[in-house]
């Protein structure tokens, strides 16, 4: 299940008052941004292509607006999933914002964040972390611990130390900023209820549901009341309140909410926005657990459809896709066509986000299990070897997948 992350995360138009663009060029900014919030990634990426080469002619490579479209097009890149151009552009935006901005200026700390950002995204956690402290602590220094861009820093060290399994140092970082959100904004703000969310997203990962149900229910609660059951971030909300149920092994209420999300992100997004589409592979997962197999088969399938129309066949949600089909199709008994997506969504997620990312290793050792179960044992040794080296170098020790990958190679021995 892959649960939302809400945080004020990747900074989109960074502009100043300086020499004007030209008019027909911030036209093109805005509609390519439109069309990027409405997940219309195909879409928006030749403008904003466009709008940067403009700029580049216009105001030179160095320009504040021009480094601002050099910006929001890899934060366009990142989302559709074309991590490595997306990191050499961050990486040549924040080069250059340092020159001629400085090291504390805010447009060169949301760079640093974005770039950041991209390298979690490839599970570059080790290149990740000391970006985002670096950030956190030039944020604090610049801004004070409560302002809201040091609040997001710290938002997002605490997520991507909660994506390595390093619930040690993330849980008490979580709680930091939960309480700051407080301080700041009150309870029922929907920035506090995002903080409160990704605590909970933690607590989940760990298997304290105990502490992590009533949190999640608070926040979808005070979501309707504040925003309105309809709201893109209610609906977020509702589809986190329906992992916990499928983490914590209530599927008819997982089912139940993910179709009620499903229902209203269709509505308020669109069918084919990437948020309806990681609701409806969802929903699939959980139709897979409550045996609805027919039905589970149907949905992933439009789902992967959907997600090769609008995202790509290589995105990394696409081949997420492929993978819940095939855990379907195994389910089934359908082997071979399991096999042909297990390779196919491999493929693509060892190419991005790559080989040791914690979404990869989770697909190859559903892929290892199959080929043990089918007493391929070499070729499941393999895959398990591969697994193991992969968690060693992305996840922490006291892991769970860490531990149960260990587990899973030490039985093929």
């Amino acid at each position: 299940m892959r649960h939302d992350h809400r945080a004020p995360a990747k900074p989109a138009v960074l502009r100043a008052a300086a020499t004007p663009a030209p008019q027909d060029d911030v036209a093109m900014e805005k509609t390519a941004l439109q069309l990027q919030e409405k997940g219309d990634f195909a879409g928006a990426e030749p403008l904003l292509r466009q709008c940067l080469a403009v700029r580049e002619r216009a105001l030179g490579p160095e320009h504040i607006d021009t480094l601002a479209a050099l910006n929001n097009l890899a934060n366009l890149l990142h989302d559709r999933g074309q991590l490595d151009e997306a990191e050499k552009l961050h990486r040549r935006c924040l080069e250059l914002r340092e020159k001629t901005l400085g090291p504390d200026h805010p447009h060169t700390l949301g760079s640093l964040n974005n770039l950041a950002l991209v390298l979690r995204a490839k599970g570059d956690f080790a290149g990740a972390e000391p970006l985002y402290r670096r950030g956190w602590t030039t944020m604090q220094r610049v801004s004070g611990e409560g302002h809201p861009d040091t609040l997001s820093m710290l938002n997002n060290l605490a997520n991507l130390l909660s994506d390595m399994g390093d619930y040690t140092r993330a849980e008490p970082l979580y709680r930091q900023l939960v309480d700051q959100l407080q301080v700041k904004f009150g309870p029922d703000d929907p920035t506090t209820l995002a903080g409160e969310g990704n605590l909970a997203n933690l607590l989940l990962r760990k298997g304290n549901y105990i502490a992590a149900g009533p949190v999640y229910q608070r926040c979808y609660d005070t979501r309707v009341r504040v925003q309105g059951a309809e709201h893109p971030e209610t609906l977020l909300a509702l589809g986190n309140l329906a992992t916990y149920y499928f983490e914590s092994g209530n599927y008819s209420e997982a089912e139940a909410d993910y179709r009620r999300c499903l229902a209203g992100r269709q509505k308020a997004l669109g069918p084919d926005h990437p948020d309806t589409l990681n609701t409806m592979d969802n929903l699939a997962g959980a139709l897979r657990k409550a045996n609805k197999l027919p039905e589970a088969e149907t949905v992933a399938r439009n789902c992967l459809a959907a997600s090769e129309r609008t995202l790509g066949a290589q995105h990394p949600a696409t081949c997420n896709s492929a993978s819940t089909l095939a855990d379907i199709l195994r389910d089934k008994g359908d082997t071979e066509g399991a096999v042909a997506l297990y390779e196919r969504a491999l493929a693509g997620l060892r190419e991005s986000p790559g080989a040791t990312h914690p979404t990869t290793l989770s697909v190859l050792y559903e892929y290892a299990v199959l080929r043990k179960d089918q007493r391929r044992l070499p070729e499941a040794r393999r895959l398990g070897y591969e697994l193991l080296a992969g968690a060693r170098r992305s996840l922490s020790k006291d892991n769970p997948s860490r531990s149960k990958y260990e587990r899973f190679v030490e039985s093929l021995r």
